[in-house]
Formats: structure tokens, sequence, C-alpha cells
């Protein structure tokens, strides 16, 4: 099995406004992966009914249509970036099975806040 290397190329803290946020900790040119992530599949049949106020409601993240293999959870700091209509990443299928890539759209200099288009109903009002 291929081993995908980590780096320290992304760090959190804390964004104004926004809670935790993920920051690049070195400048990246568009199209370059910015994180390779592990998914742990969620079986849409394995989700409590109703999702509002449940974790699932705020971390789930929409996988594939194939059945039993519908939502996802991201691991490493993909969880938390946060949301733009503006972003300057966004997420792709990754390199290994169950895998989430974060690729920059445009150059992203070092210290910059990392998010993505959640492309969903939003919950909040975005800063």
């Amino acid at each position: 099995m291929q081993v995908v290397p980590q780096t320290s190329s992304v760090g959190f803290r804390e964004i104004p406004g926004k809670g935790r946020g993920v920051v690049a900790l070195r400048g990246f040119a568009p199209g370059e992966a910015v994180e390779v992530v592990p998914a742990i599949i969620i079986p849409k049949k394995d989700l409590p009914v109703p999702l509002s106020g449940t974790v699932f409601d705020r971390y789930l993240l929409y996988w594939s249509d194939e059945p039993g293999r519908e939502f996802a959870i991201a691991g490493g700091l993909l969880m938390l970036y946060n949301h733009s209509a503006r972003p300057n990443v966004k997420l792709k299928d990754g390199p290994l099975p169950n895998t989430f890539l974060v690729e920059a759209l445009r150059r992203i200099d070092p210290g910059e806040e990392l998010t993505f288009d959640y492309n969903c109903e939003l919950g909040f009002q975005p800063i």
C-alpha cells in the first residue's frame, strides 16, 4: 500500500469572528496540493435522524451517490477549514482511495487562512 507523506504545511489558529481555522505555513502555487487527508466513509443508513443538532450536521461531507458510501468525515485539518464564497482552495478526490485532496486555486501566501466553498445551505452568516 502506498503511504501518503504528511507535511507541516498547514496549521490552525483562532480566526477573528470565526473560531478555529486553518492557515498556510508556507506559500502554495495554483494547482498545488495543500493537504491530503483520509476520509471516514459513512453510509446514509448509519446517520442519526434528524441530523440537526448533531456533530454530523456540522462536519459531514458529501462523498458519492454509491449506496453505503454517501457521506464522509475528513481527517487531518480539513474539518477546521472555514467557508468562503471566494475560496482559495478546493476539495477533490484524493490520490488514494478514501482520501480528499485540498488543492490551491490561486497563489496562497504563508499565514493566509485557507478556505473552501461549502457548496451547501449555510446555517450561519458568513463573514
